[in-house]
């Protein structure tokens, strides 16, 4: 059990603890609706439904099949929706091509990297980077120098340690500027000093306004990191609150260690 549950657990804690479910803030930037998505008779994600404000962190928990990929895929319109939609500064991108929702300021990493391992780190980050070529070498230079990967900027990605690779996918999303980040498992297989790295640049550009939705199982970091926790369980919204409440809510315990 992972102790910052666990503490929860073996403490005292109102039976009555409870978060709220699928609430939207007003003028969210990020709005989920009623999403739904089958394969085949497996329901993966049920009439899914949250919003999520400007200049936040939030994380996506739970257990493993709980539908948190598929969450990602079809918020990132790489996988079309049975039905319900999602809604990016009040326009909907359900219907859109995943580039087309790039370019409209939604950027994601993915849990298995995507890199090219034969390009340099530079042009790993030149060969997504949108607009006027010329430009496209300094923006990826700042890219690389914001995350602390300058030094490597010639490495071709194959020989990069593992992560630097996942700073490296992290530039890549920012070097087109997206308004809100989804990260997919940013901190797995990633050393301790790695991992205050990427907290630091996370909370670096949060104050420059970005909006995150993090998706980990590293629960302590995501506990820390998160102002905000979505849970879901079975392709259903388990629970949607603060990071102590979420904690503290007996369906969220019951869902991760079946106590």
């Amino acid at each position: 059990m992972d102790p910052e549950i666990e503490a929860t657990v073996s403490g005292d804690r109102p039976a009555t603890a409870r978060a709220a479910i699928g609430s939207t803030p007003a003028g969210a930037i990020l709005e989920v609706a009623g999403l739904t998505r089958r394969f085949g008779g497996v329901i993966a994600v049920n009439d899914v439904s949250f919003g999520i404000v400007a200049g936040t962190v939030t994380g996506l928990i739970g257990p493993n099949g709980s539908g948190k990929s598929t969450l990602f895929r079809l918020i990132s319109a790489e996988m079309p929706a049975h039905s319900g939609e999602v809604r990016l500064r009040g326009q909907p991108i359900t219907r859109r091509s995943a580039s087309e929702v790039n370019r409209l300021g939604l950027g994601r990493t993915f849990q298995l990297s995507r890199l090219y391992p034969a390009m340099t780190a530079t042009e790993n980050l030149v060969a997504v980077t949108r607009g006027e070529a010329k430009h496209a070498l300094e923006r990826a230079a700042a890219s690389l120098d914001f995350v602390g990967l300058t030094a490597v900027a010639d490495e071709f990605a194959a020989n990069l340690s593992y992560g630097q690779q996942k700073l490296l996918e992290f530039a890549r999303v920012l070097v087109n500027d997206p308004d809100v980040i989804l990260l997919d498992e940013p901190f797995a297989g990633v050393n301790p000093v790695m991992e205050e790295r990427m907290v630091a640049h996370i909370h670096a550009l949060r104050d420059r306004g970005k909006t995150f939705l993090i998706t980990d199982h590293e629960i302590r970091l995501i506990m820390a990191l998160c102002s905000r926790l979505i849970v879901l369980d079975h392709g259903e919204l388990l629970a949607d609150g603060d990071p102590a409440t979420v904690r503290a809510d007996a369906r969220v315990i019951d869902a991760y260690f079946g106590t």
